[in-house]
């Protein structure tokens, strides 16, 4: 009986993240397509860690926490025959409903702790992305007087007029999409996979300030170097690097910083454990 109940519950979870991978790829939202890579593969090992664990603990929903799943479950199917929009909330907050209604079938409302780290996962997975949103024009005149500032210390005559970068010869308008915040939250998620797969002994907040900050950095370099594009009159480059491949490359690069960055903090708590030993 478990064994049918466990294959019937690997099987609609398949479903469900196919059904999401699909539709983000459909729908042309490219970074979080490749991005949710990471955050399913980083799930799929915690689960297949604890396969022992859950088979000797079994389906332990009961009928009221089986019920609230497939409400869940059903949400989400429901959802995904409508959506039409890249930008829709659902495609960001699926995952986490998804987990957490088969969460409640598999474990129940009690044992929900079992699934944690798996929801906590999915939860910075997407769940921040639409949490911040309101937040997206104060993230953007930030954005906008630091890419100025950027200009202004490399010894650019650069003006800012509210959210437009001027130069001499051209200026930029830093709207919702370049703001950073996509990149903030893609970091912050990936801060708490590390933090979840790979723990350091050091200072979480610090982990999570220094991926925030990365990705605002990074985007707002990126964006001082496309009002250099503008002002150079090469709007080839600039749209590469606004809308093209060019803007998965910044992404790319502010995660390989990041990973630097953790990287040397496991390498501290290394350190703190020789020392510990010896």
């Amino acid at each position: 009986m478990f064994k049918r109940q466990f294959f019937g519950l690997m099987a609609i979870g398949a479903g469900l993240v196919t059904l999401n991978m699909t539709l983000l790829w459909k729908l042309g939202d490219t970074a979080h397509f490749y991005m949710s890579v990471v955050f399913w593969l980083a799930v799929g090992s915690l689960l297949w860690d604890k396969q022992k664990t859950i088979k000797e603990n079994g389906i332990k929903g009961d009928r009221l926490s089986i019920i609230a799943g497939a409400i869940l479950i059903a949400l989400v199917l429901f959802k995904s025959a409508i959506v039409s929009s890249k930008f829709d909330p659902f495609l960001r907050s699926a995952p986490f409903v998804s987990g957490l209604g088969l969460a409640l079938i598999a474990a129940g409302f009690q044992n929900l702790k079992q699934y944690g780290r798996e929801l906590l996962i999915l939860f910075f997975h997407g769940i921040p992305s639409v949490i911040t949103a309101p937040l997206g024009s104060v993230v953007t005149t930030f954005t906008a007087q630091s890419a100025h500032v950027i200009l202004w210390y490399l010894g650019f005559n650069a003006v800012r007029n509210g959210n437009h970068v001027a130069l001499p010869t051209g200026r930029v308008l830093v709207d919702g999409g370049c703001s950073g915040m996509e990149a903030m939250n893609y970091l912050l998620g990936l801060a708490v996979v590390c933090l979840v797969m790979f723990p350091t002994k050091q200072n979480k907040a610090l982990v999570i300030s220094v991926a925030v900050a990365c990705g605002f950095i990074i985007n707002a370099f990126r964006v001082a170097g496309m009002a250099l594009l503008v002002a150079a009159k090469r709007l080839d480059l600039f749209k590469y690097w606004h809308e093209g491949e060019g803007s998965l490359v910044v992404g790319m690069i502010a995660v390989i910083l990041f990973g630097i960055f953790y990287q040397f903090m496991l390498k501290q708590d290394s350190k703190i454990s020789k020392k510990s030993a010896s």
